[in-house]
């Protein structure tokens, strides 16, 4: 039982983060490139794994995504009274547990980490086998 849950946790996790990336090309505003530019690091220490390539970054706004993150990350984000979030695409071999803020059992090529883009820190993350439309849907 616990093991299915793990397993339909992992999956909502993926398709909320999959589906952020996935709609019309997100608003990148003149303020906000440099905000996600400088959360690259931040992005990139969540993952554990160094050989890990930046496919790309995406400047969301919150509105847009605050519906399809978990309850955790918007009461989180809610108290930085943030707008918008980072969001980047990562390559690599990510093994289950690689991934700070993963569902547990993900593993795969791609990673997407949400960063704030106010007070840059990690808000959620998931592994996929499939990149986000957004960052060119690209498959192995």
């Amino acid at each position: 039982m616990r093991g299915r849950l793990a397993l339909a946790a992992a999956m909502v996790a993926a398709a909320v983060l999959a589906g952020a990336c996935g709609g019309p090309t997100p608003v990148v505003g003149n303020g906000s490139v440099s905000a996600c530019y400088r959360a690259i690091p931040v992005g990139r220490a969540a993952l554990h794994d160094p050989k890990a390539r930046l496919i790309g970054v995406h400047h969301v706004p919150l509105d847009y995504v605050r519906s399809r993150l978990p309850a955790y990350a918007r009461a989180e984000l809610a108290r930085e009274d943030d707008t918008g979030v980072c969001v980047m695409a990562f390559k690599g071999t990510f093994a289950p547990g690689q991934v700070t803020l993963a569902p547990s059992g993900q593993y795969g090529p791609y990673a997407v980490v949400v960063v704030s883009s106010r007070k840059l820190h990690l808000v959620a993350a998931a592994v996929l086998g499939r990149l986000p439309r957004a960052f060119g849907g690209r498959t192995l």
